[in-house]
């Protein structure tokens, strides 16, 4: 079983996400940090297709504000007592032109910093001008070689290098977060449609033969014999919660008692982890077809598990405490 189980982890495998080392990347970072209401997908999803649109890309999947402040309302908010002749105008039209309904630059740069202003200008400005260009989609943004010159347009209009970097990221992360998925749906259904029955494989799992090997046979090589059928006894916890000595005497074999030496569990068509795989070649050695047919168990393997299984007791069963992680070395 431990064996079954370790060999099938060399078909594991980790994908790993990709990481741009472009300087949007952490303005992007920094962008978010004063950005709450994007970090929060309070509707929606982030299960991002290409055909997701773009206003919900740039939102992560949140709702655009139901409610726009006025600018006198953000002239309040940061502690401003400048007063403009158009005070009850709504941040989604100052937005478009800050430069206008804002004179001064240092008000204006710290009204833009509000949270509330930094959604609307991702909701009233860039979302307009990307849908003027024709993107209007996740698909339409495409990769980084793709529809260039729309996108150089939208910066351009845009003027802004953080917000466009903003726009540029997060557009980025859902068209490759689509992408894979879309990936990963093709390979699956190609292995649904590549799929085929294995004649007797699962009988030849299901009846799988044991088999073991014992020592102090006085009759036989080495003292040693091949018994087709399971044990009559195997190890006790006394022989095998023992802890070898770490540096053994040079020259000295320790003494190897009578009895079980090791356990075979053979299917002769092999196993899930080997994919079946037991079509032998003329170059096949011995070993290299039982590495296909037979699962071995000795009594370090036993060990192993007396200790994980423990501690998985421990864990899942009386609640005393988290897992331990270990290292297995061998």
């Amino acid at each position: 079983m431990l064996s079954v189980f370790r060999h099938s982890l060399r078909f594991a495998g980790v994908r790993h996400a990709r990481v741009s080392a472009h300087v949007r990347d952490n303005q992007l970072r920094v962008y978010h940090r004063t950005l709450p209401f994007l970090c929060r997908a309070a509707s929606g999803s982030t299960g991002w297709t290409l055909n997701s649109d773009v206003a919900d890309a740039l939102l992560r999947g949140a709702r655009p504000p139901d409610n726009v402040l006025l600018l006198s309302e953000c002239l309040e908010r940061v502690g401003s007592d400048e007063r403009v002749a158009n005070g009850n105008v709504r941040m989604d039209v100052v937005i478009q032109e800050p430069e206008f309904y804002i004179p001064d630059e240092h008000t204006r740069r710290r009204i833009l910093s509000l949270p509330e202003c930094q959604t609307y200008a991702l909701v009233y400005r860039a979302v307009p001008l990307l849908r003027g260009k024709g993107i209007t989609s996740v698909r339409r943004w495409g990769g980084a070689d793709e529809n260039a010159d729309a996108k150089r347009a939208v910066r351009d209009e845009l003027a802004d290098e953080r917000l466009w970097n903003t726009v540029y990221g997060l557009l980025d992360i859902a068209f490759n977060a689509a992408k894979d998925a879309e990936a990963r749906g093709k390979v699956v259904k190609s292995e649904s449609e590549a799929a085929k029955v294995i004649p007797g494989a699962f009988e030849s799992v299901v009846n799988a033969r044991w088999s073991h090997v014992l020592s102090g046979v006085a009759d036989k090589p080495l003292g040693m014999c091949v018994a087709d059928a399971r044990p009559t006894s195997v190890w006790s916890d006394a022989e095998i919660d023992v802890t070898p000595a770490p540096e053994p005497g040079e020259n000295v074999d320790d003494a190897r008692g009578d009895g079980l030496e090791l356990l075979v569990l053979t299917s002769a068509m092999g196993w899930p982890f080997t994919l079946f795989g037991t079509d032998a070649t003329a170059n096949d050695t011995p070993f290299q077809m039982m590495d296909d047919t037979d699962v071995v168990v000795r009594k370090e393997s036993v060990r192993v598990w007396n200790i994980v299984r423990a501690d998985l007791d421990a864990w899942l069963v009386r609640k005393e405490r988290p897992p331990t992680p270990f290292v297995l070395v061998g």
